[in-house]
């Protein structure tokens, strides 16, 4: 299990016949490249394929787990604290960094060549990943240069407002946003529907659909899987008894929660932690 990092960066590859990687970052982001075969990435309830030479963006907040499809497989990763960004963005750029920890939460995807920001992740993390191993003199001032690289690029693909339908969900993001906060401190507790449309003064059916659109989610699928993804973190991370997993992020008891967790990650709480303890 890889564990939250102290340092701004570091750089690891691993390789393995079944979970090859698997952790989670409060603060930190991940890219990991798929150096050899294929793999399934879990991210929170997200599952992805992908394959020699994808890429994938792990968002901080997030359990995730790297296993190989079919035989041996290999990554390499990028691991960096979110504040080398924070501290570099201005005052108007706060924005454009929320719709980013938005937007790169809720579509979740590989990077495969031809895609806009393949090129730039595979030289920025080549160069990277050779700077780290070799540790020349200087060698984090090019690894930084590299991660700006990457994030803006990532910043651009997420953020860009290329044509008037970019431009609306930018509008409609930043206008859900003390919806989303909200959800954020309370997922624990009764969410309604209404209440979070009486936050921008729009009906129900209206706020269901603009949140659909521009978040990629509907609100109580957006919901669920935020409480999956705690009860993950706390299946991983704890030896919480999952009936108090379950009342600690939000399910109406055990049974309820066992249906809604296999519902999105294909399998119980108790076969999931399971898992952990073999590995």
């Amino acid at each position: 299990m890889k564990e939250e990092t102290k340092s701004p960066f570091r750089m690891y590859s691993q390789r393995g016949t079944d979970i090859i990687s698997e952790g989670y970052h409060d603060t930190a982001v991940e890219i990991v490249e798929i150096t050899s075969g294929e793999v399934s990435v879990q991210i929170g309830t997200d599952t992805l394929e992908a394959a020699r030479g994808d890429f994938i963006y792990i968002p901080s907040g997030f359990v995730f787990r790297i296993i190989s499809s079919e035989g041996e497989s290999a990554v390499r990763s990028l691991v960096f604290d979110t504040s080398i960004i924070e501290e570099n963005m201005e005052n108007f750029d706060t924005e454009i960094l929320y719709m980013f920890y938005v937007q790169s939460k809720n579509k979740i995807s590989v990077f495969r060549e031809g895609h806009p920001v393949y090129s730039a992740l595979r030289e920025c993390i080549g160069v990277a990943y050779d700077e780290y191993v070799s540790k020349d003199v200087c060698y984090k001032l090019p690894i930084r240069a590299n991660i700006y690289l990457i994030m803006t690029a990532l910043l651009r693909y997420y953020c860009g407002t290329r044509d008037e339908l970019d431009r609306m969900i930018y509008h409609n993001v930043m206008r859900l946003r003390p919806v989303i906060e909200y959800i954020s401190e309370h997922y624990a507790e009764k969410i309604y529907i209404e209440s979070l449309s009486d936050m921008i003064t729009v009906s129900p059916d209206y706020f269901t659909k603009m949140f659909k659109d521009s978040i990629g989610k509907t609100p109580i699928d957006y919901i669920n899987a935020l409480r999956i993804n705690h009860a993950l973190k706390l299946l991983l991370l704890t030896d919480t008894p999952i009936n108090e997993i379950s009342d600690a992020v939000g399910f109406s008891g055990p049974n309820y929660f066992h249906k809604i967790f296999k519902q999105y990650m294909i399998t119980s709480p108790l076969a999931y932690r399971k898992t952990r303890t073999e590995h």
